[in-house]
């Protein structure tokens, strides 16, 4: 299930890298994969996770993910889990 979109991003500063259907960079749990922030591919997939695994159905909450992820992540983290951490930490309603 889709609930956030490449069209749904408010910054539109993103590199676009084609990758194959199954790297874990877009495809599977959030693990240890190197996260790239710059990366609009990366991004989505993260948040859509995310958004299905905390059962979040608002397009309005990836917008408020992205911009944290955009603007305020810590450049020390470089993985998807903690990402993942992150975000559940500092994301707020």
């Amino acid at each position: 299930m889709i609930l956030f979109s490449r069209r749904n991003l408010h910054y539109s500063d993103y590199k676009w890298t084609a990758y194959a259907q199954n790297d874990p960079h877009v495809n599977g749990k959030p693990d240890d994969t190197v996260f790239n922030k710059e990366e609009g591919n990366e991004v989505v997939y993260l948040i859509n996770k995310l958004m299905i695994f905390w059962d979040y159905r608002f397009a309005n909450t990836g917008n408020k993910m992205e911009k944290l992820i955009h603007d305020k992540l810590p450049p020390e983290l470089t993985k998807q889990e903690e990402v993942q951490v992150w975000l559940k930490e500092n994301l707020k309603f």
